[in-house]
């Protein structure tokens, strides 16, 4: 998960993976950064909340390079910007893309009034609750709950390691995306992180790019 603050505590991850009522659909990602743009998301993933969740994260494994750069690690640290973040667009709702806009724009400012400090947001996977040096390896669908009409709550059973691919059985946990039916289509507008102990309110994305850059 990404830092929330230059001095902030790094939030803890749970190792527990939530049990689902329903049956899941395994969405298996590769690891190694994609050699071409990531394609824009279709009809068929966006009629369905779990189908345009599912859409975003393989968008997010693939997009690890830096304006379409391969990332020698592999790993997607901080806010996302040049092709990364482009390619989110269409998978985002507004309101989550003016927070990334606007977060980039005050991460950037902060870089040019203070170069010798580190910056808030710059650290860490800003679309998961993976720890720091951690990369996700796969992910999978869990159950789908509606919050409203045009609102649901899809579960993403992720794992990640911070060991090299093959190494070690790897580590388990549960983030939820939010998802809002935006213009006709599902997008993605939220994400509630993991928690190390199981309370509540789980921490989310919104909470700390609002926070974070204030």
């Amino acid at each position: 998960m990404l830092r929330p603050s230059i001095a902030g505590p790094c939030l803890a991850l749970s190792i527990a993976l939530a049990a689902s009522a329903c049956g899941t659909t395994s969405e298996r990602a590769d690891r190694r950064p994609a050699a071409a743009p990531v394609a824009p998301a279709t009809a068929d993933d966006t009629a369905r909340s779990d189908a345009a969740a599912a859409a975003f994260y393989r968008a997010h494994l693939r997009g690890y390079g830096e304006d379409g750069a391969p990332a020698m690690s592999g790993f997607a640290s901080g806010l996302p910007r040049g092709a990364r973040l482009a390619a989110y667009r269409p998978l985002l709702t507004r309101a989550l893309w003016q927070r990334l806009e606007r977060a980039q724009r005050a991460q950037t400012a902060f870089i040019a009034a203070h170069p010798d400090l580190k910056p808030p947001l710059i650290e860490g996977d800003v679309f998961s609750s993976a720890a720091q040096d951690e990369m996700i390896l796969s992910f999978a669908l869990g159950r789908r709950t509606a919050m409203s009409v045009d609102a649901e709550r899809v579960q993403i059973l992720l794992t990640g390691s911070d060991l090299p691919e093959g190494q070690g059985p790897g580590r388990q946990w549960r983030d939820d995306a939010l998802m809002r039916r935006e213009d006709g289509v599902w997008k993605l507008d939220d994400i509630e992180f993991d928690t190390a102990d199981g309370s509540t309110p789980r921490t989310r994305l919104s909470k700390i790019l609002d926070e974070a850059l204030q």
